[in-house]
Order: C-alpha cells, then structure tokens, then sequence
C-alpha cells in the first residue's frame, strides 16, 4: 500500500468518533441482513447446507444476483460461512432464529426493522406535526411474540400470586398469546378463567395456543375490549392480571378501568400489573419503547410508577407492593388488594 494512502487513512481513523459509529454500523448492517434472510425464507433454507443452485430451487428465487449479493453480506458479517459450495449458518444471531426460541427473537428483529425503526425514520416530521403511525392494529400479532422473551420475569411475579390459591379464577386483560396463562395453569393446577384481547388475530393466536397446550378445557379466550365488559369477563376473579398492556389505555380512562377491575375482584382477589414505566433518561429499552409509544396512534407514553402507584390507591385498593422485576430497569411489577 502506497503511503499516502496510509496516511488518508490515519486521517480518516483520527475523526472523532468514527470507531464507534463503524462499530453500530457494522451491528445495524447484521441485524438488516437477519432480518432480510429471515423474510426470504434463506435462514429456515440454511439450517441444512445448500448451494446457491439448492437456495435458488428451494426458495423459489428469480433474481438470482440479488440472493448472491444477500449471501454475500452473510459471509462478510460472519452471519453464513461457505464450505465445499456449499452455505450454512455460522453466526450465533442466524443460528438463534431457528432454535427453540427462534420465534420470539425472530418477532424481535421483525419489529425493530419494521415499526420500531419507522419511529425514527418519520421521527423528524411527526415532531413537525406530521400524523403519528397507524400501525397499531397490524402488530399485535407480532407484538404478542415477542413479548414472550419476558416470560421468565413475569412468571417469577405471577408464580408468587398464583401458587397455592385453590381454586383460583383468572382474568388476563390483554391476553396476548395466553402465554401469562399457562403460566398460571403450570403453577396452580385448580387455576381457570379468562384470557380478554381487543385483536381477533391475537385471540386466534391465544385460542390455537390453548388448544396446543391442551388448556382449553380451563381457559377460554375471548375478543373484546375490558371497558365494554365482555360478558365472558363477568367476576368475582381471584386474580385479574393488567401485563405490558395500560399505555393502550388514555390516562383518563385509567381510573375508571381500575375502579372496573377492582369490582370484578373476589374478596380477597388482586390485581397484578406489570410493565416498563418511564424510565426518566435511566433505561434505554423503556426509552426506546416510550418513544415508539408516542409515535404510533393508539399507544401513550410509558407511566410514572408513583402517578400509577398513586392511581390505584384512587381506584379503592388499599395496598399496593411493588416489585422491581428487572434489576436496574425500570420494569416493575405491582400487586394490589382491595
């Protein structure tokens, strides 16, 4: 190499935060590509190694130079190695995408390239005023896949509300997957009830789940929305649970559905509500999502935790525990009694 090329080059690495951004760059390049390879179908495809002839045939390709330039970018990111012809996945992110918890990861790169990355693209204009995304009823089926990865912090918090309460009837506003259900099923083998969501494609998605977790028979999954009162949700409920879901709601309607959910508790009945709450600069993932919130139609920026807290005082419970679910997060789990 000539040196004064070299020296354009030193030049170059000396601009104040050029590593760092190659370093994002270089992330944002591989999360397009697992994002593109997983659409496409190239990701399922490579879970067996394949030449490009087999990804042509296999997926039905009929621009072939464009799969040759994806496979491309999966070798240069690490994503895909080539050996004998032939192409497999070789980055952990790819090999996660088919995996056991391929699906919620895959639902998490589809939403962060999709509807989360128009919140930032549009953001410019719609601080100008521009109308807000109106996305909101075409992701809640991808929506109810990827919040599974918090699964494991939720039933942490409902596995203390739901064991050993026999029996226990359950309403799950918002239900989503009905994964929050099973959860309950698993823990408290006397647990039925309700699982409440406003997205027909999501109550599917519950209804399918229910059936494939052979809870049918103790869960039913109903479309409607909470605040018209669905006649399936009629109480007492030992347990009403309000997961991920309240910045749907306006904030004045908030007291009105708390007083709601508090009348259709049993006497000794709680209310378990869990979510991101605004993290005030200290949590980048509720930053991120507060953000996607304030530019979708539909959605409100993320709660206080004590304006909530105070809340549901206000809607008649007379004590409220609250948890921090995730250490060092803003993600708080409340239990409320009458």
């Amino acid at each position: 190499m000539r040196l004064k090329y070299v020296l354009s080059l030193l030049r170059i690495m000396k601009i104040p935060g050029f590593f760092p951004l190659m370093k994002d760059w270089q992330a944002l390049v591989r999360l397009h590509f697992i994002y593109a390879a997983l659409e496409a179908g190239l990701l399922e495809a490579l879970s067996t190694p394949l030449s490009r002839d087999d990804c042509i045939r296999q997926l039905k390709i009929s621009r072939p130079e464009l799969l040759d330039a994806l496979l491309d970018v999966g070798l240069a990111s690490g994503e895909l190695a080539r050996r004998d012809g032939k192409f497999s996945l070789r980055g952990k992110r790819s090999q996660a995408m088919t995996g056991r918890a391929g699906d919620m990861l895959s639902a998490m790169v589809q939403a962060n390239i999709t509807y989360y990355h128009a919140a930032y693209f549009h953001a410019a204009e719609r601080l100008q005023g521009a109308p807000l995304g109106d996305d909101l009823e075409k992701i809640g089926d991808l929506v109810a896949r990827f919040s599974k990865i918090g699964e494991p912090v939720i039933k942490q918090f409902l596995t203390g509300l739901a064991t050993g309460k026999k029996p226990m009837r359950v309403l799950d506003v918002g239900c989503g997957s009905g994964i929050h259900l099973k959860t309950i099923a698993e823990v408290n083998p006397e647990a039925t009830g309700i699982g409440v969501d406003v997205d027909p494609q999501v109550v599917e998605q519950g209804r399918s789940n229910m059936k494939a977790w052979v809870l049918g028979e103790r869960f039913q999954i109903v479309a409607g929305d909470i605040r018209l009162a669905p006649g399936e949700a009629g109480g007492p409920f030992d347990l009403v649970t309000l997961l991920n879901i309240l910045y749907y709601f306006p904030p004045p309607e908030r007291l009105g559905l708390l007083r709601q959910l508090r009348s259709l508790l049993s006497e000794q009945g709680r209310l378990a509500l869990a979510m991101n709450f605004h993290g005030r600069g200290k949590d980048l993932a509720s930053a991120h999502l507060n953000l996607v919130n304030c530019s979708l139609k539909g959605l409100e920026p993320l709660p206080d935790l004590d304006e909530t807290a105070l809340l549901l005082k206000d809607a008649g419970f007379s004590r409220v525990e609250i948890q921090n679910l995730i250490p060092g997060s803003s993600y708080y789990g409340m239990a409320a009694e009458p």
